[in-house]
């Protein structure tokens, strides 16, 4: 340990402590259900106060069963190796108290998201995370990048938010109960209503949480923040919340043709546009980004065909291997001093550590035997596959679409995956990067993550199911894949080069920033206009007859006792005239 990393250790010992004992407790409290069968109606739970049946209410009701565990287990061991990684990534960085104190809160809020039975408390935790994300995104606020990454992770996660409120409000009203399980239990007795506005509803949330098209455009934007904290956000919380969401309360809205349709296609054109980008990135943290997108969209897909078991299991053994590939670019970037991919090369010997370790993680990406990822992948696919011959609301047009965007972007993911894994580490070196080819050394409290996640991508495959005709399928395409990726790792992709539409992302980030932003200015200036020229004018008008008057009074108040006389003649006068005229 050098003496930086021990001097840190030391002073941010407190903050691991409360991170080892959040997550210890989280953990403690998973443990047992990870075992659990069925749904949410029976799990074991504690009620709270609750103040009535069918107005919006608070409730600490908690229940959790077998999806609820793996989430929480997964989410409390990446935020305390996050919190330990960040002992020595965060060097000396004066505002290290609020960020670690940030972190237990994004742990806390996702549990509260996974482990509550009451929408609202839901609803907190989901908006807590959207804050923390912000905070956390933004944490080198000086810098344009950061500013600018975390008001567009707010704006366009908040706008899609008002989508789960209002859901909540609907299921609220149509099942008589603010409570998770009384309304799953009453789709099992009285079968699913409202459920197509519920699960576009849903959908509008989750797209909005989980970057997927149209609103994907956040996520790769938010790379201004600290990597840690990236790892966070990818693996196994915010993002994993959104698919956590729409796979508990599927029975709600799973009988709309719809709804299912709406998400399939959202995530079979996410799955494939975000791999495409992934696959033609100059920056690898950026790259790991896309490939989110592009997982999450898969996990959707399981969801879009009704096996909620398939996305869960995706999900944990993905926040396991991307948790890996996004701690480990930290070390390279440590290594580099950038994560422009121009900046690396040869770095196996340099850093070893993140060399074995990310091998593994990207190998998990891929989905090669004998990781997670080949396991959960391929039950994914399995899922999709099953659909094809029927059960499920969706259209046969629809799942074919589905399965052969995901065989497609089963071979770009491996294609991608061993881009990045040859340009960051094979070759020669690039552009006097200035690490040596040899000798680095990565410091304990940044090596023991990475390690303890390597074991994990090859641990958490043990007992899984194997699934011979698809995953020899997968496997094929992943073979085609890596001779892709292998073949374009020397192909330098930039906006001057035949790939720049790719490289540009198809201009889908246009209308964050340049449509939206053009009418949102048009919009004030013919609100400031309106006010101006319209609103303003009734104050301006009262004012100036209020000054009219004024001045009328004042000459009239002139103290000259000869216009008073002469002002009561001419008043009798007239009083006189008036009664004349009145009496004829």
């Amino acid at each position: 340990m050098t003496a930086a990393t021990r001097r840190h250790t030391l002073k941010r010992s407190p903050f691991l402590l409360l991170a080892a004992i959040l997550s210890g407790a989280v953990a403690w409290w998973a443990w047992p259900h990870l075992n659990d069968h069925g749904r949410l109606a029976g799990t074991p739970h504690f009620t709270g106060n609750d103040v009535g049946p069918t107005l919006p209410t608070l409730s600490l009701d908690t229940a959790v069963d077998s999806w609820a565990a793996h989430v929480m287990l997964l989410a409390a061991v990446v935020a305390f190796l996050v919190q330990l990684y960040s002992v020595a990534y965060m060097g000396d960085d004066p505002r290290y108290r609020s960020y670690a104190l940030l972190i237990a809160l994004f742990l806390i809020a996702m549990v509260a998201v996974v482990a509550t039975d009451n929408f609202f408390v839901l609803l907190i935790g989901w908006e807590v995370m959207g804050v923390c994300s912000y905070l956390l995104i933004g944490h080198h606020w000086e810098t344009e990048d950061a500013q600018s990454g975390a008001a567009k992770a707010l704006l366009v996660t908040r706008a899609a938010d008002i989508g789960l409120l209002i859901a909540i409000l609907v299921i609220g009203q149509t099942y008589g109960s603010y409570a998770i399980s009384d309304a799953l239990d009453g789709v099992a007795a009285d079968h699913a209503r409202n459920a197509t506005l519920i699960g576009l509803l849903l959908l509008v949330a989750v797209v909005g949480k989980s970057a997927q098209v149209p609103l994907q455009t956040w996520l790769p934007d938010a790379m201004p923040g600290p990597t840690p904290i990236t790892a966070l956000i990818h693996a196994a919380t915010m993002v994993a919340a959104g698919v956590f969401v729409l796979a508990r309360l599927l029975p709600l809205y799973e009988t709309s043709v719809v709804a299912t349709t709406a998400l399939a296609i959202v995530a079979a054109v996410t799955m494939l546009a975000a791999a495409t980008f992934a696959l033609v990135q100059s920056d690898l943290k950026r790259a790991l980004a896309w490939s989110t997108v592009s997982q999450l969209a898969l996990m959707f897909a399981a969801v879009a065909v009704a096996n909620g078991d398939a996305a869960i299991d995706h999900l944990t053994s993905h926040g396991a291997f991307k948790a890996l590939l996004f701690l480990g670019c930290g070390v390279v970037m440590h290594t580099v001093g950038s994560s422009a991919l121009s900046a690396m090369g040869g770095l196996r010997r340099a850093i070893p550590v993140a060399f074995w370790t990310m091998t593994a993680g990207f190998a998990a990406l891929a989905g090669l035997v004998p990781t997670v990822g080949f396991f959960s992948k391929d039950e994914v696919l399995a899922a999709i596959e099953n659909a094809v011959l029927g059960g499920t609301a969706l259209s046969p047009v629809t799942v074919w679409i589905l399965l052969i965007s995901a065989l497609l972007t089963t071979m770009l993911t491996a294609a991608y995956a061993t881009r990045l894994w040859a340009l960051t580490f094979l070759g020669a070196k690039h552009d006097g990067a200035g690490h040596e080819g040899t000798g680095h050394r990565t410091p304990w409290v940044m090596a023991a993550p990475l390690l303890l996640l390597a074991a994990a991508t090859f641990a958490l495959s043990i007992g899984k199911p194997l699934h011979l005709g698809i995953g020899a399928a997968s496997t094929g395409l992943a073979l085609v894949g890596i001779a892709i990726g292998w073949r374009s790792r020397n192909v330098a992709w930039n906006s001057t080069r035949p790939g720049r539409a790719a490289v540009a992302e198809l201009g889908l980030d246009r209308p964050f920033s340049r449509w939206i932003p053009a009418i949102a200015r048009l919009k004030a200036t013919t609100v400031v206009r309106i006010d101006d020229g319209l609103v303003d004018s009734y104050p301006r008008g009262s004012a100036l007859a209020a000054n009219g008057l004024s001045w009328v009074l004042d000459r009239m108040q002139s103290a000259k006792a000869q216009l008073y006389a002469t002002g009561i003649a001419v008043g009798a006068f007239l009083a006189v005239v008036g009664g004349v005229v009145a009496a004829r």
